[in-house]
């Protein structure tokens, strides 16, 4: 299937690329459908997260333990049943990147990462129960705190 992209024109996904949000993302509820797809830049591999029926939001995303090795979330209840899974194991997680003119400024929302279902194609953003992820982490900084 073809898709218009906001930064890249027409991509090409497959059908087990899209997913379904029902309640959207956070700022934007309205949103429901998804894409996530790769675009090599400069040799490095990065997904996106694009809206389908319109070019906007597109964002960068990762799988968290590229950027946070000893990243454990924690769903609520309610969300595993969201996602009808008895495994966490057996979800997606992406975090949402911000992102900045220097490399040591990008973030990632380790607090509210995205959640995918592979089998039921569904997918929600989250808000893990765990009480020490920041929305803002920053993976390029020694303590992957914002500088004062």
């Amino acid at each position: 299937m073809e898709i218009n992209t906001r930064d890249f024109g027409p991509v090409e996904v497959g059908e087990d690329a899209i997913y379904e949000f029902d309640d959207g993302l956070y700022g934007f509820e309205d949103v429901r459908r998804f894409a996530i797809f790769a675009r090599e830049f400069e040799d490095v591999s990065f997904l996106n997260l694009q809206a389908l029926d319109s070019l906007f939001p597109c964002f960068l995303v990762f799988e968290p333990w590229e950027l946070h090795s000893d990243y454990h979330p924690v769903l609520a209840k309610e969300d595993m049943e969201f996602c009808q899974v008895d495994n966490i194991e057996d979800l997606i997680f992406l975090v949402i990147a911000t992102v900045p003119d220097l490399i040591e400024d990008l973030s990632i929302n380790i607090k509210s990462p995205v959640v995918l279902n592979p089998k039921t194609r569904k997918a929600r953003q989250v808000i893990l129960q765990n009480p020490d992820y920041p929305v803002k982490y920053f993976p390029f900084r020694p303590d992957g705190k914002a500088g004062t």
